[in-house]
């Protein structure tokens, strides 16, 4: 199956990518190997405003780990057999004719979006046959947005969970569940620590998915029926909270556990 890889250059898309590069072209079953692969990423997520420090900081920390010597963006896309492309050219208009065009040249059957940080209208919905499909690193519909995992740590939540759920209108995370999984919540754990490990798992809700399209399966899934939230990035008073109760957005202690996966 032809399928292109939505995703965004920070160190949990790496993560992401890395996992399906290797589950999508050296598959364990017959319905996981051999796909063909093409990857778009963003360079950002959301509107271009600038975050609070400490979110600037983490950013930082994110791409120290991403220059230690593990594989580039370009290079995890040489190993799938193709070529990093973007819409950084295009002005991040991923909606507009030559970005519609771009990804349509790839004649995907299926797109899989993870992290990807630009919002997706109608005219691309449109193009693959499978429809599109995104993982969500938050419990849906109750975090919608970005930094789902930042909220239920400061909700004190016991678990964390990715939901892999349909893209069917230009909303934000607001299509159809097929999947959600959930892990432990570890207060001891940094949030880009806890971020990181919902992706073993959530990568292997991808997989599932691509196996059962490609067994001819359609995908069950169900509309999201209670009330939503949605949460935008913190605010500068928000993380002095987040850190006064103890809460750590990464920890330089941590950098064994991040190291390549």
């Amino acid at each position: 199956m032809k399928i292109t890889l939505l995703s965004n250059r920070d160190l949990a898309s790496h993560m992401a990518l890395s996992l399906l590069i290797k589950g999508l072209s050296e598959g364990l079953t017959e319905n996981l190997a051999g796909h063909r692969l093409s990857i778009f990423l963003s360079e950002k997520v959301g509107a271009d405003k600038r975050l609070p420090q400490p979110l600037m900081e983490l950013a930082a920390f994110e791409r120290q780990l991403l220059d230690d010597g593990r594989p580039s963006f370009d290079e995890l896309a040489a190993s799938a057999d193709c070529r990093l492309q973007g819409f950084g050219d295009l002005d991040n208009k991923v909606n507009s004719p030559d970005g519609i065009g771009r990804i349509a040249a790839t004649e995907p059957e299926l797109i899989i979006s993870v992290r990807f940080g630009l919002i997706i209208r109608e005219a691309v919905i449109a193009i693959p046959k499978n429809g599109i499909i995104n993982l969500h690193s938050g419990l849906l519909p109750n975090y919608r947005g970005v930094m789902a995992t930042f909220r239920a740590m400061q909700n004190n939540d016991s678990e964390i969970a990715s939901t892999l759920h349909y893209i069917q209108d230009g909303g934000i995370d607001n299509g159809d569940i097929i999947s959600t999984a959930r892990i432990p919540l570890n207060p001891q754990h940094s949030y880009l620590l806890n971020v990181i490990n919902l992706y073993v798992g959530g990568c292997q809700q991808i997989l599932s998915a691509v196996s059962a399209l490609t067994a001819g399966q359609p995908l069950a899934a169900c509309a999201q029926e209670q009330a939503a939230g949605y949460y935008s990035f913190p605010t500068q008073p928000e993380l002095e909270a987040f850190a006064a109760a103890g809460g750590r957005l990464y920890d330089e202690a941590e950098i064994t556990a991040l190291k390549p996966y």
